[in-house]
Order: structure tokens, then C-alpha cells, then sequence
């Protein structure tokens, strides 16, 4: 089960303002994500929730899909707003960055038809995560994939997650087509990438 009490809370953005990256900034996105990406066909809108610096959103875009990526660390989304202006996407392709608090999306200005998450799940308390996957109900029309790439508690790393929190946490009759299958997440503390236990779960709203 996932693990409340070794949770350390972050100011995330610190850790985006400072002189090194966080550890789960690699530079690319997560290939766990990317590979779905790029198997599926993705409807737009897309959303990119805790988009971080952009790298993910960007690469949809540049795919020629509408996305908006959501962060709650400013410091991240100007970075990515940087980066968006210095892109060439392939047309119709688009992405905007808002910074937006991830246990809110109902205020959100966007009916997304795809979200994809790296890495954004696993930080949340237990009520963070239920206001979000609330969030996700509340603004993701019938059939929208929601595919979510979080920490395994196999990581060692003293927190994270299980395959059976991720389908409780979707277990509602607001979501079907539910399944949790093994994958990696990459991390470059201090320069060691390294390649860590992780769940991607993926699901359709009902």
C-alpha cells in the first residue's frame, strides 16, 4: 500500500528555481509514456498534468496534437513556456502552459479527450489524489484515456505506489477499461540516471 507517513512534502518549485534540476527533469520524456504515445492514437485535446518543464507536451504537439500542460510550480511553466516558444511543431500541432494546482482541475478551461501523466500521482497525499482523480472525472468527457505513469513502492525509495492503490484510486463507475501494467521511471540524481520500479496505469472515462 502506499505510504503516507515516509511522503516528504516539496516546495516543487524551489526545486525548479534552483541550479540543478530536479531528479525527474532527464532532459526528454519518460520513455514509458512516450512509447504509449506513440502506439496510441491520441485524441485532442490533450492534457499534460504536471507537465513540468514541457518536454512531453512538447513532443505531442510536435506530433500535431492540440495540448495544454498544467503545472503547479511557476517556475516550471515558465521554463516551459520557453521552451514552446523556441519550438517548431508540426501543423495542426499546438501546446500551451498553465500553471494550475493538480487537486483543481474542475476550474480548468479545457474538456480534454486524452491526459497523461508523468510522475504526478505518486507525490500527492491521499486526499490530493482523490481531489484529482475527482478533477479528472469532472472535466474528461465519455471515453477519454487518462494514462498515468507513477513510483512503484518497489522503487525502495521509502514511498510511491502499488498496482492495487492505482486501480482503487480509479475504481469508481466513473472510469472502466482500467488496467496497471509494470514499467520503469527514469531519474538523473547527480548526473547517475538511474531506472526505477514503476506502475503506468491506464484508463477510459465511462
Amino acid at each position: 500500500m502506499d505510504r503516507p507517513e515516509a511522503r516528504t512534502e516539496h516546495d516543487f518549485d524551489a526545486l525548479y528555481a534552483g541550479d540543478v534540476p530536479p531528479p525527474w527533469e532527464i532532459g526528454r520524456p519518460q520513455p514509458a509514456l512516450l512509447a504509449l504515445v506513440r502506439r496510441s492514437v491520441l485524441a485532442d485535446p490533450v492534457l499534460d498534468a504536471g507537465c513540468g518543464t514541457g518536454v512531453l507536451a512538447l513532443a505531442v504537439a510536435r506530433a500535431g496534437h492540440r495540448v495544454l500542460g498544467v503545472d503547479g510550480a511557476a517556475h516550471a511553466i515558465s521554463r516551459a513556456r520557453e521552451r514552446a516558444a523556441e519550438a517548431i511543431l508540426e501543423p495542426p500541432g499546438e501546446v500551451r502552459f498553465e500553471v494550475a494546482d493538480a487537486r483543481h482541475l474542475d476550474r480548468l478551461d479545457v474538456r480534454p479527450r486524452t491526459v497523461l501523466d508523468s510522475g504526478l500521482l505518486h507525490t500527492l497525499d491521499a486526499g490530493g489524489r482523490a481531489a484529482y482523480v475527482a478533477g479528472l472525472a469532472a472535466i474528461c468527457p465519455p471515453g477519454a484515456l487518462v494514462a498515468v505513469l507513477a513510483m512503484s513502492v518497489h522503487a525502495g525509495l521509502g514511498w510511491g505506489t502499488t498496482a492495487d492503490d492505482l486501480r482503487a484510486a480509479f475504481a469508481s463507475a466513473d472510469w472502466t477499461s482500467t488496467e496497471v501494467t509494470d514499467a520503469e521511471l527514469v531519474a538523473r540524481p547527480a548526473d547517475d540516471e538511474r531506472h526505477l520500479p514503476a506502475l503506468l496505469l491506464t484508463t477510459r472515462r465511462a
